[in-house]
């Protein structure tokens, strides 16, 4: 079995900040990095982020509707996202709303980046059926890789996250609830067969509830054996 992969979630309100929680990070491992653009006060030196981490990057840039900050017009969040794709981010993550998503997701693929289509449920989860529709409308935007995302309210919920992935081998796919009952979700999700798993950098900065830092994440992990 591979070893669960770790996407830790770079959180600063400046370019500084991102560059140093990003070498702060480093020491407890994470597989990939995503940095929230729509955190930061200005994007104006992407260059910097990109050459402070050999990992790949993911350039989000989220909605207030999908659970982000940003405040200015969809025009210049989408210019952010396609800029960090100019700029060497490996993957840029777009809401499945999104207007002209085929379009823009095949501009940042003509910057050779990935595209991740995501979609977050912040009430509920969603049944089997429901989850299943939502990942083949982001494979047919164009998703190289799929983000479904919901919240768990109860314990059990988490099984419906951990079955659909299992049944979903063949896609690339990122998968759980968010909240305090999801966390089961979170740090099983990548044993049952999603791409990876979000985790913040330290208690504090976490981009959503129930998100874990990278480093319980490792400790949990090695004492799983996995």
């Amino acid at each position: 079995m591979a070893s669960p992969r770790i996407c830790v979630v770079i959180t600063a309100g400046d370019i500084d900040g991102a560059v140093d929680a990003i070498q702060s990070v480093l020491t407890n491992g994470p597989d990939l990095i995503e940095v929230r653009l729509d955190y930061m006060k200005s994007t104006d030196d992407l260059n910097r982020i990109r050459d402070a981490t050999s990992l790949p990057l993911i350039a989000t840039n989220r909605r207030r509707d999908q659970g982000g900050l940003h405040v200015g017009s969809e025009a210049e969040r989408i210019e952010t996202l396609l800029e960090a794709s100019e700029r060497g981010f490996d993957y840029v993550d777009l809401e499945l709303n999104t207007g002209s998503l085929v379009d823009i997701g095949n501009r940042v693929k003509a910057n050779g980046s990935g595209l991740i289509v995501s979609h977050h449920d912040f009430a509920t989860t969603p049944e089997r059926g429901d989850l299943e529709d939502i990942m083949l409308k982001e494979l047919k935007m164009g998703a190289d890789l799929c983000k479904v995302i919901g919240t768990s309210r109860t314990h059990r919920d988490n099984l419906t996250y951990l079955n659909f992935l299992d049944e979903n081998l063949g896609v690339d796919l990122v998968c759980f609830g968010m909240g305090e009952a999801g966390v089961i979700s979170r740090i099983l999700s990548p044993l049952f067969g999603g791409e990876f798993t979000y985790a913040s950098t330290k208690t504090g900065s976490e981009s959503a509830l129930g998100q874990l830092t990278v480093a319980e994440f490792r400790e949990i992990y090695r004492i799983m054996g996995v």
